[in-house]
């Protein structure tokens, strides 16, 4: 070929010519002008055919790709969609196995004729002796479980298609599932942890392998479990059963406590000898380990410590037995709500040893009602109205201290800290606030400005308080105090009065001792009184009989320098009995029956609760709590029977039996 036709056959691909040829072909075209006119017909058509759309072959039905057919996968995107082939098939196995279960378990629910006890949460409830149990306990997971292999499954089976960001998708999801439910994976930092920390509310089922170990890295249902085997057979209230031996228990849920971050809780069923049971959840407190309240573990404190504590009787105070002249008859559950026996889950604390005295139960004087106080925290406590038949009623919420009725029960008055008074006197911090529960009105301030917490003499003149050393009387309805004796510096007034139910006699305690004082009547216009001290015993609790003949005064005097005492006075202040109730411990007052023989008296001795009585004809001093009792009471209007509450759910009914009844 010559070099004319070598250089006439490169003018058909002359843009893609090498630099070198393309100058030698430009300098033959400087020469040649058949080759440049060549060139412009090329240039021409290519002009022509790029304004021309693109044009395919028709192709034939068999020669379509199928997806199968596709360009062959990078081989990491392979194993992908054959991971994600065998996850969406285990999440079909899943969802399956879900549906065959909860047929079973819809059979089961028809055969027995009763609805699922799993769908009954509500603490402190008796459940029915036939209860119809999942025929797995993955049952509930299973939605879940299947769900998520579902999804994870099909965006790695998706990403076989060629789209990196569903292989990337499915393998975050599939990483969060396992940092976050399964251990140990998921005792490293995870986002679902770290809300749960900062929201609350966390729980797994211990049945299943299922947990997230940086919210909870120990196993508070192994910690607790020796513990409610040292239970099994023994009777008492909440969590056990006053009659039934405790016979089985099965643990449901493990979690944290809402508001409490640092509390684990132990759902638990307790089942007893008649096949009933009732569901608690116990309280795991003091976590050994912990890093700003992360990977919890090792709880020093669990809520069944004071059912495991040894009930011995105390020097003098024999526990009542059948031939006694008092004692307590069989506990019942009091048929309260669901909402009423929830009441103590606003504190776990209330079921350890380190809660003494967050309870004080008062009676109404028609008995239809009580009032019950739960401590949320320090300095926080609810006084709770709670009838025999109907929801409870939130009263008031701070810091309460003591509380009460008026004698017509219509008006609820209790103590509690005034930071205004405090202000203007640190050593005077406390009001008195008084409101009508029935009509839901608004608390109002009664008095304020005192100097004790205890709640005042309520007589049906109205509230009695000391103000300074004089003492008044403030009616009910908000009117003027009233002044009843004044100039009593001599004496040191304490505490709050003590006035009997005519108004007439008003014990209080005066320096170390305990005096007593005549109330002005009407019409005098001289505010001193004649006061008389009648022994050196030191009245920190008192209470009338209902006649007003006598009145039992705890003797607890303020440095614990001797036992507590009970003193009971005649209506003149004379001592007709005096009787060691207690060590150095606080009580609560004097209870009466409504035949003026015989006393009760709550107390505490070593941080335990205890309930005294005193029968005046024998004069014998009898300790009527019970093992695994544990107990706040307080005696009913009529004096027949004793309400009881533990701290631990619910509350019961126990007949208070005299000998000849």
């Amino acid at each position: 070929m010559t070099d004319h036709a070598r250089l006439r056959e490169q003018l058909a691909f002359y843009r893609e010519l090498a630099p070198a040829e393309r100058r030698a072909l430009d300098a033959h075209l400087a020469g040649c002008a058949e080759c440049r006119a060549t060139l412009a017909a090329y240039a021409r058509q290519d002009r022509a055919l790029a304004g021309i759309p693109e044009t395919r072959a028709r192709r034939s039905r068999s020669a379509w790709p199928r997806p199968w057919q596709a360009a062959p996968p990078a081989p990491a995107r392979r194993w992908l969609g054959r991971l994600g082939d065998g996850l969406v098939a285990l999440g079909v196995a899943a969802l399956l196995w879900m549906f065959a279960l909860q047929v079973q378990y819809a059979q089961r629910a028809n055969e027995q004729g009763g609805t699922p006890a799993n769908a009954v949460a509500e603490p402190g409830l008796t459940l029915p002796a036939t209860r119809v149990t999942p025929p797995s306990p993955w049952l509930p997971a299973l939605p879940y479980l299947g769900g998520s292999l579902l999804l994870v499954g099909g965006l790695f089976v998706l990403s076989r298609r060629g789209s990196r960001w569903l292989a990337v998708a499915g393998g975050g999801l599939a990483a969060l599932a396992l940092i976050t439910y399964l251990p140990p994976l998921s005792a490293a930092p995870n986002p679902l942890g770290l809300y749960w920390r900062l929201a609350g509310g966390y729980s797994y089922d211990p049945q299943l392998p299922f947990k997230n170990q940086f919210v909870i890295a120990g196993r508070p249902e192994a910690q607790l479990a020796p513990h409610l085997n040292e239970l099994i057979g023994e009777v008492g209230l909440s969590p056990l059963d006053p009659v039934q031996p405790l016979t089985d228990y099965e643990i449901l849920r493990v979690g944290l406590h809402p508001t409490h971050k640092d509390v684990a809780l132990v759902t638990t069923r307790f089942i007893y000898a008649d096949g009933t049971s009732r569901i608690y959840p116990a309280p795991m407190l003091e976590p050994a380990a912990g890093w700003n309240g992360l990977w919890l573990a090792g709880w020093m404190e669990d809520g069944l410590e004071r059912l495991r504590s040894d009930h011995l009787a105390l020097p003098g105070q024999p526990f009542a037995k059948a031939d006694s002249p008092i004692r307590l008859g069989t506990a019942q559950a009091l048929s309260t709500t669901s909402a009423a026996n929830r009441l103590d889950e606003v504190n776990p604390g209330h079921w350890l040893w380190t809660s003494v005295r967050v309870q004080r139960l008062v009676w109404s004087p028609t008995g239809a009602d009580f009032l019950a106080a739960f401590e949320q925290n320090l300095g926080q406590r609810q006084l709770w109205r709670i009838p025999l038949q109907g929801p409870p009623a939130l009263l008031a919420t701070g810091d309460i201290i003591e509380y009460g009725w008026s004698p017509d029960g219509q008006t609820v008055l209790y103590t509690q800290r005034d930071s205004s008074a405090a202000e203007v006197d640190p050593s005077r911090p406390y009001a008195v606030k008084a409101m009508r529960p029935v009509s839901n009105g608004d608390a109002r301030t009664l008095v304020t400005g005192l100097a004790s917490s205890q709640l005042p003499g309520l007589t049906e003149q109205g509230a009695w308080f000391f103000n300074g050393n004089d003492l008044w009387v403030a009616p009910y309805d908000g009117g003027d105090a009233a002044l009843i004796a004044a100039d009593l510096a001599d004496f040191e007034p304490k505490g709050a009065p003590r006035p009997s139910p005519d108004g007439a006699l008003v014990l209080f305690a005066c320096g170390q001792a305990t005096c007593l004082v005549e109330a002005m009547q009407a019409g005098e216009s001289n505010g001193t009184r004649p006061v008389r001290v009648l022994g050196d015993f030191y009245a920190a609790q008192a209470a009338w009989t209902l006649n007003g003949s006598q009145a039992a005064v705890v003797d607890n005097h303020p440095n614990g320098v001797r036992p507590v005492q009970l003193v009971v006075l005649s209506r003149e202040g004379l001592v007709t009995l005096t009787v060691p109730i207690a060590p150095q411990e606080a009580t609560e007052p004097p209870m009466w029956t409504p035949d003026n023989q015989a006393v009760f008296v709550q107390t505490f001795p070593n941080d335990g609760r205890r309930l005294i009585a005193v029968d005046l004809a024998t004069q014998q001093v009898l300790d009527l709590s019970q093992e695994h009792w544990d107990a706040y009471y307080a005696l009913s209007p009529d004096g027949t029977t004793m309400l009881v509450n533990n701290g631990r759910g619910g509350f019961w009914l126990a007949e208070v039996v005299r000998r000849g009844d």
